[in-house]
């Protein structure tokens, strides 16, 4: 039987991870999170083998709890480690006198925390196997004196057993734990120990520990004094050295930084020498130096990066003040470098900004510094004037940039644009000076690239308008000054309005209507699509909720992300807090990411799909087929619609390509039981394709341009229907909803109405079987627990009776054998727990009727 253990610690965090621990080591756990209520739990049967206790804890702190243990007889006996932050030798010291086993240092590492465990367990079975053993002596002394010294010998067996285990123990533990005596002699080492430093352990006992391992004989300043050593001192003096950092020199006299502790060890009150268990830290500390690396330098190229270029270019300001020197700053970014990334994937960019920046650091002197800023963009400080700048650096420069280059069997011209400034004519201090040479670089850049111009002051004209047109966006943001205008979205099968984008315009008071090709852009990059974003999730889902709330058939409004807010901020919580505000349901709203979004952090995207799916609301990604979606990916993004480019819509009708690629997308969409839905629908041959291609949903100019809130609200209130040219409706689909609880019968009639289908409704599955026989029933939805006669042996018989009918359950509470057993067979076509979510739930429900279909297309019916 596993041994109990009881943990006490008011902090439920720390209860929950070592409880967890511990379990997963295979103990039984009990956890107080109080000292009363340890007291009370370590009297109940069967008694904790240990106790791990807080030292620190309100009301009741740990000493206490350990005195009121060891006056209770019952519990006295019971080993206690403490569990504490307070690493002080003061504080162990307390403890281990008032009776505690052991002593556990917090933050906790696992392998101490069960290694201590496993120790203090075998020891107090140890104890318990002595107590008998000398119980046993005792009754036999008593009885036959003649074999005191047979018992005597077993006790001394199992005394050198338990120092044997002991041994095994010191052995096995990972750390380095040496024993000196008061000459600083090595007596005692672990095989840890020894193989840290190259040794066998035999090689070390007996010798001097200072002139072998503490002293670097090949420096005789380092300790190379007997008593000048710290170590040695507190071995000597009883000290005790509290996680130490010092280096170790292993038999290869390379050194070793460590972190030690060392405690006396008394015998019988007087001292005999010391303990000393130690660490190599080699791997913290070097990760402590990438850590300060990563804070200076770019990590793909070494060099410096904004944080330290800004740090030296202050430096040389203050230094050209005082010598009254030049000081010039040039600014470059790759032209067209984005077309990398996109053609040839991000490890080919990588590749180039290396073989640049090697090609630039070769035109460089001892005292320049050249830094990658971002992306692209590089900036050097020189000191270097007019006239040597150009002959020097830039068009050097630029040469280096443009002599070709090959990634991957490619061959790639790069270009440049670089942008000068001087100080002091061009700014008097490092952000002007940035700012400016920024300016000059951007003239260039939109001239055509590869050149370099000097900084003149109408260069910052056209940015000055830029800033005017940024300041008018983040005002018309705040005061609402933009609108929002929804296109309809229709259902391909009945012509039915289910949903609408909301697409962000912007009437601006003196430049008119700016197209959102332009003002979107400008808002990614000067960081305003976060606020952008929100403003237009907002006002969508409190416009969605307002037409529910004046009667209007509910619908889906999707909103378009781009992949800038995924990075700007949290999209799952702005989502989250956006339909507490609104009180929209979440099963209304829809996200659209783009596909470039979705596969630029592949896993950051799937992380996010799922968080966002845990709110209900639905997912889709736009723009399919535009990008290089990687399919193995595509299978785990928790979405449920691909949107189809209207870039393969338009020329859906003339270009064979275009068809293909359509089709295929329908088809992957459905065999990863997703719909499909196609933007920029015009013509009537365009739906004619899509519908013959069983195409679920579609948005375009065919029916409805985009459409301010309110004209599309009279467009929801007349009803309007998609009219297929030269066809009827398609059949109505049937659906019957089994379910004993009135509210969930109108729940879901309500939502399955709005979907276009033929609903059905019974309270129990005698009045299922009823409307059965009367109608020809596609899909059933029940419930699985329901009196009389529940959903799993109603969808039996339905099987039995009308095997051509799909069948979906929906339940908490079943037997999850019997569900099991009920899908093998064929009886469930897919089983949903309750609370459903709805946008899964509709999906189900769409996959169940396209399989109806797809069956009623290939083999008449069977139903009379």
């Amino acid at each position: 039987m596993s041994a109990t253990l009881l943990i006490v610690d008011d902090v439920p965090e720390n209860l929950t991870i070592l409880g967890e621990l511990l379990r997963n080591a295979g103990y039984r756990v009990r956890a107080a999170n109080s000292g009363i209520t340890a007291l009370k739990y370590a009297l109940l049967a069967p008694p904790p083998d240990l106790i791990l206790l807080d030292l620190m804890m309100p009301e009741m702190d740990g000493h206490e709890v350990l005195l009121r243990l060891r006056e209770n007889p019952q519990t006295a006996d019971i080993p206690v480690i403490y569990v504490t932050a307070m690493d002080s030798s003061e504080t162990e010291t307390l403890c281990l006198e008032q009776g505690a086993a052991d002593f556990i240092s917090k933050p906790l590492i696992a392998s101490v925390v069960l290694a201590r465990v496993s120790n203090q367990l075998e020891l107090k079975q140890v104890r318990s196997w002595l107590l008998d053993q000398n119980a046993f002596l005792e009754s036999e002394v008593a009885r036959r004196i003649t074999e005191v010294q047979a018992v005597q010998d077993a006790s001394d067996r199992a005394q050198a057993h338990l120092n044997h285990r002991m041994e095994m123990i010191l052995n096995s533990t990972g750390e380095g734990i040496q024993g000196l005596d008061l000459n600083g002699k090595i007596d005692f080492v672990n095989p840890a120990a020894a193989m840290m430093l190259g040794y066998r352990p035999e090689e070390l006992l007996g010798k001097d520990f200072h002139r072998t391992i503490h002293h670097n004989q090949n420096d005789q300043r380092e300790c190379g004094v007997d008593h000048d050593c710290h170590l040695l001192s507190a071995v000597r003096s009883g000290g005790v050295l509290e996680n130490y950092a010092d280096h170790f020199y292993c038999k290869n006299r390379m050194r070793m930084p460590v972190e030690y502790s060392c405690m006396p060890l008394f015998e019988n009150g007087k001292l005999q020498g010391a303990v000393i268990a130690w660490r190599d830290v080699s791997e913290r500390n070097h990760y402590l130096e990438q850590i300060e690396r990563k804070s200076n330098f770019d990590e793909l190229t070494g060099l410096p990066n904004r944080n330290l270029l800004y740090d030296r270019l202050m430096q040389a300001l203050e230094r050209s003040r005082l010598e009254h020197q030049p000081l010039t700053i040039l600014t470059l970014s790759l032209d067209r470098f984005k077309s990398i990334n996109a053609n040839l994937g991000r490890g080919a960019g990588d590749q180039a900004l290396r073989v640049v920046t090697e090609r630039l650091a070769r035109l460089l002197t001892a005292t320049d510094t050249l830094a990658r800023v971002e992306g692209d963009e590089f900036i050097l400080v020189t000191k270097a004037d007019e006239r040597e700048i150009i002959a020097y650096y830039a068009q050097p420069m630029l040469d280096a940039v443009h002599a070709p280059l090959w990634i991957d069997a490619h061959e790639i011209v790069l270009s440049a644009s670089i942008g000068i400034a001087t100080f002091p004519k061009d700014g008097c201090n490092a952000e002007l000076l940035l700012r400016n040479a920024t300016a000059a670089m951007t003239k260039i850049k939109v001239s055509g690239g590869q050149g370099f111009r000097f900084y003149a002051p109408e260069m910052n004209a056209r940015a000055l308008e830029r800033l005017d047109l940024e300041a008018d966006l983040r005002d018309a943001i705040k005061n609402g000054g933009l609108a929002l205008h929804y296109q309809p979205q229709i259902d391909l099968r009945n012509g039915q309005i289910i949903g609408a984008e909301a697409l962000a315009r912007w009437p601006h008071p003196r430049r008119g209507w700016i197209s959102p090709g332009d003002f979107i852009p400008l808002a990614e990059e000067c960081g305003l699509i976060w606020a952008l974003g929100a403003w237009v999730l907002r006002e969508s889902c409190r416009q969605n909720k307002e037409w529910q709330q004046l009667g209007l058939p509910p619908i889906t409004v999707a909103v378009n992300l781009s992949a800038l807010q995924f990075t700007a901020g949290d999209v799952v919580e702005l989502t989250a807090k956006t339909l507490r505000e609104t009180g929209l349901a979440p099963e209304y709203l829809e996200l659209e990411i783009t596909e470039s979004a979705a596969m630029s952090d592949m896993p950051a995207f799937i992380t996010a799909t799922q968080r966002l799916k845990g709110l209900s609301v639905s997912l889709s990604i736009d723009d399919f087929g535009t990008g290089f979606s990687s399919l193995s990916y595509l299978r785990q993004f928790h979405i449920d619609r691909l949107k189809i480019d209207q870039s393969f819509v338009r020329d859906i009708v003339h270009d064979p390509s275009s068809a293909a690629i359509i089709t295929a997308i329908i088809n992957l969409a459905h065999g990863l039981n997703l719909a499909a839905i196609a933007e920029g629908v015009e013509t009537e041959a365009q739906l004619q394709f899509l519908r013959s291609h069983d195409c679920d949903e579609m948005q375009g100019y065919y029916f409805s341009r985009p459409l301010a809130a309110s004209d599309f609200e009279v467009l929801l209130r007349s009803e309007r229907l998609l009219v297929f040219p030269n066809e009827t409706l398609a059949p109505q689909r049937t659906l019957l909803l089994v379910d004993d609880d009135p509210q969930i019968r109108l729940i879901l009639d309500r939502l399955f109405s709005y979907e276009g289908y033929r609903v059905l409704v019974a309270g129990r599955g005698t009045n299922a079987l009823e409307l059965l026989a009367l109608h020809d029933v596609d899909v059933v939805i029940s419930d699985g627990d329901m009196p009389e006669m529940d959903g799993a042996e109603l969808l039996r018989r339905i099987s039995s009776m009308y095997p051509q009918t799909l069948r979906i359950l929906l339940s908490g509470t079943l037997d999850p054998l019997l569900i099991t057993r009920s899908v093998n067979q064929g009886e469930i076509f897919r089983f949903l727990t309750k609370p459903w979510k709805t946008a899964e739930l509709r999906e189900a429900v769409r996959e169940a009727f396209r399989v109806v279909e797809e069956r009623k297309s290939r083999l008449p019916s069977s139903r009379s």
